[in-house]
């Protein structure tokens, strides 16, 4: 399922019209029916408060938590996807990569890696 195809199917699961959930957002519904129809792509504020209006996570919403993608394909997700973003998400990414890849060196180093 696409990342529109999954906006809407939430949506009118409950029951949500596309002027409402718009509105939510804070954006304009021709916006929103572009996202749903794939012919633009939401911004990472929007992904977060959809989450958020939906409560699910970005994860789920985004569909990242699929078993069968490979690390470089992950990674070349990452790369598209950052594209879209502002600095300011590019930065909090940045920040977030290296605080678990600090954690993540240090769990190694002692042994415990998750």
């Amino acid at each position: 399922m696409t990342i529109g195809e999954k906006i809407k199917y939430l949506r009118k699961t409950k029951g949500i019209s596309q002027e409402v959930l718009a509105q939510e957002l804070n954006i304009n519904r021709n916006f929103l029916s572009r996202i749903e129809t794939e012919k633009s792509e939401p911004t990472s504020t929007i992904l977060k408060n959809l989450a958020h209006i939906f409560n699910i996570s970005i994860d789920s919403l985004l569909d990242l938590n699929q078993k069968d993608t490979s690390t470089d394909d992950k990674i070349k997700l990452l790369t598209e996807q950052a594209k879209y973003l502002s600095n300011k998400d590019l930065d909090f990414i940045l920040r977030m990569t290296s605080i678990m890849k600090e954690e993540y060196v240090k769990n190694k180093t002692n042994g415990t890696e998750k």
